[in-house]
């Protein structure tokens, strides 16, 4: 029965996340991913503990917030019950990962699983650059459009190796060589990447690993260290000419130079749709604020679910016939605004700073502790990720499923720590 448990609970878990990154239809990767939670959750009799109750009470309020709203504002049936799925979805992947881990019950086995699909997913991935993609010829959104526009699993793997290099005790890969090798594919496949979102995560996640996230001396130190480098980055980028249409490193560097500008623009051209590709975040946000000042009653509690944003043009989005009114925005607080309201919107900030300030609860046992980091870690990624990706409640966002995992693993570890079963 333990070689059974072993082996097929990891497995489990590298089924779900794949399921999640590579299932394209929303529909059936819920319905999947519904069904191995069933599973866990009759293993584990449902029981959860109370505080990590208490978190995901949260994100349950936002869903009774936007279906109440809807009530008043009798939205279509089948983009009600999208809508509802798409905010069930993250407690769904939460959860999941919760059970898996406490059915495992070992943060080894976690950490390795997580780090060998890394290294495998990296390896996939350059070798499908190699066999299809040009690279004498190419841009930066061919290579992205071919190859995958990004994947957080390898950046998770780089950090747990990184920690590794700092705590010893946190080494599941026996070999160095080995260990380097691995970061070899992983950076190498990172790089081919080309992702402004997987580099912001990585960062948060090696600093959260090495303890350096807090708003500490060394947290600040590090801070302004990045802080400058992104300034004297920018600096240059704004006072040189690059091309958007240039090679797959100037196409990459103007993708770079637009991204603020892309999320907040102030200087919209309405009626040149053209230009707006390069403000897109920013024009769907404008027009769910649009559709919020409709009513003034919209505000405290949003839409409802259901409601959908109305672009005032067919974009082409969604296939040939493109799309005028649109379920879902990029920036997931203006999205989770739009549908819950003020009240909804507080909700999800609450969580989300509720997961950062765990780094500044202080304990003995450097296995909680450094739990603690990457929840916090991935606390501050979902802040970043919610302006660009939706944060939470992308539809693609594996992120949730690793938030259950280190939910179990620090409560847990809590729990030793207090009965002084734990690493010192």
């Amino acid at each position: 029965m333990n070689i059974i448990k072993i082996k097929i609970e990891p497995l489990l878990l590298v089924l779900s996340i794949i399921i999640q990154i590579e299932v394209n239809s929303f529909e059936i990767k819920s319905v999947m991913l519904v069904l191995i939670l069933a599973f866990f959750f009759i293993l584990n009799k449902g029981r959860v503990f109370k505080n990590d109750f208490e978190l995901l009470s949260l994100l349950i309020l936002i869903i009774l917030i936007g279906v109440v709203s809807a009530i008043f504002n009798s939205p279509v049936a089948y983009d009600f019950l999208k809508d509802l799925l798409y905010f069930s979805k993250p407690i769904i992947l939460i959860l999941l990962g919760y059970f898996i881990a406490k059915r495992i019950n070992n943060w080894k086995v976690l950490f390795k699983t997580l780090i060998y699909l890394g290294v495998t997913y990296a390896g996939y991935h350059i070798l499908h650059v190699l066999f299809f993609t040009d690279l004498t010829n190419t841009t930066v959104s061919q290579i992205r459009g071919i190859n995958g526009l990004s994947n957080i699993i390898e950046a998770f793997a780089i950090a747990f190796i990184t920690l590794s290099y700092k705590y010893p005790s946190f080494n599941v890969i026996s070999k160095n060589s080995t260990k380097r090798l691995f970061l070899i594919l992983l950076i190498t496949s990172f790089i081919l990447y080309f992702s402004r979102t997987m580099l912001v995560g990585l960062v948060i996640l090696i600093l959260g690993v090495l303890n350096y996230i807090k708003l500490n001396r060394k947290g600040l130190k590090y801070g302004f260290i990045i802080f400058l480098t992104i300034g004297s980055l920018y600096t240059y980028l704004y006072n040189t000419n690059i091309d958007r249409k240039g090679d797959a490193i100037e196409s990459f560097l103007y993708k770079l130079k637009i991204a603020p500008e892309e999320i907040f623009s102030p200087k919209l051209d309405i009626k040149n749709k053209a230009s707006l590709w390069d403000h897109w975040r920013a024009y769907e946000a404008y027009s769910a604020f649009v559709g919020l000042n409709e009513s003034p009653y919209s505000y405290p509690f949003g839409k409802g679910f259901g409601a959908l944003i109305d672009l005032k043009f067919v974009a082409p989005l969604g296939g040939e016939k493109g799309m005028r009114y649109i379920p879902i925005l990029h920036n997931g607080y203006v999205f989770i605004l739009y549908k819950t309201g003020i009240i909804g919107f507080l909700l999800y900030v609450t969580f989300l700073f509720y997961l950062y300030f765990q780094s500044y609860i202080r304990t003995k046992c450097i296995e909680n502790q450094v739990f603690r980091n990457i929840l916090a870690a991935l606390g501050l990624y979902i802040i970043f990720s919610s302006l660009i990706i939706t944060g939470l409640y992308n539809l693609e966002e594996v992120t949730p499923l690793i938030l259950g995992v280190f939910i179990f693993l620090t409560t847990n570890s809590k729990i030793a720590d207090e009965n002084r079963d734990c690493r010192n």
